[in-house]
């Protein structure tokens, strides 16, 4: 009768395999990075499949890019001031921002205006509530401002449509934010003035 050596030899056969420098070095050596890391380094890698989702993805740009020109802006106050009296388009605020509205400062800091005489007449707009019969005469003289706000803001107007094909604000609005300029003395206002009083533009 003959022994089986099945025991011994139907066992696989298992290749050992001796571990080398490249492969005890796979190891990361570093932490495992967060999953909103590994997912910002990646960037957007789908398509928005939701006209709300693609709206929303549309803010967050707007939102970075925002950002990115804050942190171009001048750092220190000074600096910003200067760039603001500069007229540099970079540190202007959104109201001052515009072909039209750099149109309307340069008209009035190039025209004499009724609107200039405003910063005198505050006392006498103040006394007309102690005083009750001046009050028409400031009522008057208000309506006077209105009237040159929208001749004057419909001047600009006319003048950006001719130069630029189009113009932001109405009258009224254009001529506001001329007035709001116009009664400031040259040195306080800002962005500061471009041009000369009396010079072409």
């Amino acid at each position: 009768m003959k022994l089986s050596r099945r025991g011994a030899s139907d066992e696989p056969e298992t290749e050992v395999v001796e571990p080398t420098e490249s492969s005890v070095n796979l190891g990361k050596g570093r932490p495992t990075p967060k999953r909103r890391d590994a997912e910002g380094r990646r960037g957007p890698v789908t398509a928005p499949k939701t006209r709300k989702e693609a709206y929303a993805r549309q803010k967050q740009l707007g939102r970075e890019q925002k950002a990115t020109r804050v942190a171009a802006k001048p750092q220190s106050a000074a600096e910003q001031r200067a760039a603001l009296k500069r007229g540099d388009p970079s540190a202007l605020p959104r109201r001052d921002q515009g072909p039209t509205r750099k149109l309307a400062r340069d008209y009035v800091d190039s025209k004499r205006m009724f609107s200039n005489y405003l910063l005198w007449l505050f006392p006498l707009f103040i006394a007309s509530y102690a005083v009750p019969i001046l009050s028409p005469v400031t009522i008057l003289l208000f309506l006077g401002f209105v009237v040159e706000w929208f001749l004057v803001g419909r001047r600009i107007r006319a003048m950006a449509v001719e130069r630029f094909g189009k113009a932001e604000g109405s009258p009224l609005g254009i001529g506001f934010y001329a007035g709001s300029r116009a009664y400031l003395p040259r040195r306080w206002r800002l962005p500061g003035p471009q041009v000369e009083r009396g010079e072409d533009f």
